[in-house]
């Protein structure tokens, strides 16, 4: 082993470290450093061999440092992009939480560590489950390794379009998350509404505490049935990750 195919293994492995920080499933708060380490390396040594061969090593270790940053920064790019579906599933997990009024029993996500709604905690294993079972994790894998053709170890660079196309991509998050949550914001409407105008027609009745088991089996009913369509939407978003991290590399 030369030393020119040890520098490349190295920024090989700092993109793939990159990469496993964010990526999705593979950078859950319960999977251990370690683990996460040896993957990054396992990673590196399978695609080190079909990577293109780098430019000469660095005159200086500042010029190291730089090109190191710059792996390091398109692992991360490449990991938030397919990370991005998953921020919107947890940002709808949040809305539906709010209009089933569940938002009382929020827990710990056993996986970011963060604290969450029983509805957001299913949805993010939901989607975790269809990332795996769908095959995903191999397009990432495959758009990681396209992604050395696309920006090569050891060029430095960076183009405005990039962040521009970050930022865009950043700001569909919400609108995926209400997509997500919109039958559930309408049952919320209607039910509202109809104790509304109850509680006008029968002021004895306290519509605000009878309304709120209405809510959550209401809420309950359409979140089962429109959880086909959320599968369809959220598979949609994950199919189309690699190419936004290919897109996204500068």
């Amino acid at each position: 082993m030369t030393f020119d195919s040890v520098y490349l293994w190295m920024m090989v492995f700092v993109r793939a470290g990159g990469l496993l920080v964010l990526v999705p499933v593979f950078s859950g708060q319960n999977i251990p450093v370690q683990l996460r380490v040896a993957v990054a390396a396992l990673l590196a040594a399978a695609v080190t061999a079909f990577v293109p061969a780098a430019a000469s090593f660095p005159p200086d270790v500042i010029t190291l440092i730089f090109i190191a940053a710059r792996e390091l920064m398109i692992g991360l790019i490449m990991g938030a992009a397919a990370r991005l579906i998953f921020y919107a599933i947890e940002c709808a997990g949040q809305i539906i939480s709010t209009e089933m009024g569940l938002m009382m029993s929020s827990q710990v996500d056993p996986i970011s560590r963060n604290p969450s709604s029983p509805v957001g905690i299913a949805l993010f294993y939901g989607g975790a489950l269809l990332f795996l079972f769908s095959g995903c994790h191999h397009v990432v894998f495959a758009a990681f390794l396209r992604s050395f053709a696309i920006a090569p170890i050891g060029q430095l660079g960076f183009t405005r379009h990039v962040a521009e196309l970050f930022v865009i991509s950043t700001g569909k998050i919400f609108l995926i998350a209400v997509q997500m949550a919109a039958p559930l914001m309408a049952v919320n409407f209607v039910v509202t509404f109809t104790f509304a105008v109850l509680g006008k027609a029968a002021p004895s009745i306290n519509v605000f505490s009878e309304s709120f088991s209405v809510r959550i089996l209401a809420g309950i009913a359409i979140f089962g049935v429109a959880l086909g369509l959320t599968a369809q939407l959220v598979l949609s978003c994950m199919r189309q990750s690699p190419e936004l991290m290919l897109q996204l590399i500068p």
